[in-house]
This record gives C-alpha cells, structure tokens and sequence, in this order.
C-alpha cells in the first residue's frame, strides 16, 4: 500500500513533457557530386550513390514532408545523372522531391545543357513552394557565371563585371558566380507577397552569401544579403557548396551551409525540423546538429 502512495504521488507531481511534433520535416544533401572515379583526396565520388540511399531510407523512415537537393548531384559527365537521379525514386510517394543547380551540374557537353531542367524534374532556374505556412524561395545561383552561360546566353559584358566586381576577394573564383538583376527583382516579389500572407520564410541556393568574404561566396553576396537582411520575415539561408558546413546568426537569420556529401566515407545529410518557435536540424554523419531559435 505504502509502495502504490509514493506511486501515486510521483505521478501526481512530476511534470510530463510532450514532443512537440514540427510542422514540417525537410530532408537536406548538398553536394553529392556522383561520378564514377576513383576517390580523390577528400573526395569520394562513387560512394556518394551509397550514401544517398542511405539518406532517403532514413527521409522515408523519419516521414519528411519534403527533400530538397542543395546542388551538385553530380561532380561531371551527363551519363552521372542516369545513375545517381534513379535513387530519388525510393522515396516515399508522399514525399515532395526538390533540386536546385550547383556549379558541377553544368560540367557536361554543351549540348546536355538545355535538358537540365528536364533532367532534374526542375519547374525552372529558380522557384518557390509554400508549404504550413512557410514561404520556401529556391534560388538560381548559378545565374551569371562563365560555366552557365553557354545556357543562359548573358551578356558577357554583365557576367565580366560582376567578376570584375569581387575586386580582390577571395571570392573572385571562376567556379563562382552571381544572380542577376531579373532575378534579384523576383526575389524582392515574392518576400513582399510572402510578407502581405504572413508567411515565414526560408531561402535555398547552392552558393553561400555569408560569412563576409568566404571563397565560396556569390561575386555579388553583398546585394543578395541586402535584400534578404531588409526582410522583415527571412529565418534562414541554407545553402551548399562550401564543402566543409559552416554556421552563422547574422541580424536575426541563421544562415546555414550544409557539409559537403562528397567528403567523406561515412556520409552527411541533415533533416530540418520546422516548429512554430524554432528549427532543429538534425545532422547525420558529419552534419551538425542544430538547435535554432526563431524571433
């Protein structure tokens, strides 16, 4: 009798703490870059189909609303996309498949170019979803640069200046590149209608705008994060590229460049945990985990 008491009142005064279940789940890889070749210093490019399976077996068993590619799905040749795309197809019918363009997708024949949207099921260079609420802006930080333009068809004159722009910078790379004045303009749309809906806001792009002068860094990051930063409704930026992750809460967005999938022999891919006062990415192989605040 004495044994059920002390039962009784530990349930009566220890508090119960209830998960909060997020209102989306987001599955993240960048930087894939499948071929199939031998591993070359960090990088291990045939084992990138392995951990891309293991990626979307975890996505199917944690039950992501979406998965977004952060670029690079392959390092070269257009015969890489037949081998690595085919595993996206294990994904759960219920889950939302999403790609953007990183520098490495653009290293095939020229005459591949005009199908990558095709390829990659794109519906175009850059796009938006909206989803519980969220506004999700899909950038095309591929936009002027010299291994697009071949595609894009820019003037050369634009393309040089923006180059020219990064002056000294560590940034003044030619594997880097710039987003366009049309499509800085439809990026300031659709944060204003986002804003008018009362929609939070993230941002997806292969190329980082932050930390200041990174070697990975759009040549024109400095007008990117003017935009973003007079936002009143961005809560981060998620991009790939820098192969080695970083982290950054700069004015109020957290600013997140998932770890390269390519470097590594065990793997990196990360699930974003959208709740009503936070985002919790949770890191698997060398991805970080993150607990973010949302103000």
């Amino acid at each position: 009798m004495k044994t059920l008491y002390c039962i009784i009142l530990t349930l009566m005064f220890t508090p119960f703490t209830f998960s909060q279940e997020p209102l989306l789940k987001i599955g993240l890889m960048a930087d894939p870059q499948y071929a199939d070749k031998p591993t070359t210093g960090l990088r291990h490019y045939k084992q990138s189909l392995l951990k891309l399976e293991e990626a979307i077996d975890t996505f199917n068993l944690q039950h992501v609303d979406v998965v977004q590619n952060l670029g690079d799905i392959i390092d070269d040749e257009w015969d890489s996309f037949d081998a690595i795309l085919p595993i996206y197809n294990k994904l759960k019918l219920t889950i939302v498949n999403y790609h953007l363009l990183g520098n490495h997708d653009f290293s095939v024949d020229s005459i591949h170019l005009s199908g990558l949207l095709e390829k990659l099921s794109m519906p175009d260079y850059y796009y938006s979803y909206s989803k519980q609420g969220w506004r999700f802006i899909v950038l095309d930080a591929t936009d002027y640069s010299y291994f697009s333009n071949p595609l894009h068809n820019h003037d050369i004159d634009k393309v040089n200046a923006y180059f020219e722009n990064t002056k000294d910078d560590s940034n003044k790379k030619l594997w880097n590149s710039a987003i366009g004045e049309e499509q800085q303009n439809w990026l300031k749309q659709e944060l204003d209608s986002a804003r008018l809906l009362n929609q939070k806001v993230i941002l997806f792009s292969h190329l980082p705008i932050r930390a200041n002068r990174n070697a990975h860094n759009l040549w024109n990051d400095y007008e990117i994060v003017d935009i973003v930063e007079n936002s009143s409704n961005v809560v981060a930026f998620i991009n790939g590229h820098n192969h080695s992750g970083d982290y950054l809460l700069k004015n109020g967005i957290h600013y997140i460049t998932v770890f390269g999938m390519v470097d590594t022999d065990i793997s990196s891919y990360g699930i974003l945990e959208i709740h009503k006062d936070s985002l919790v990415l949770k890191g698997y192989g060398n991805q970080k985990t993150l607990h973010l605040g949302i103000e």
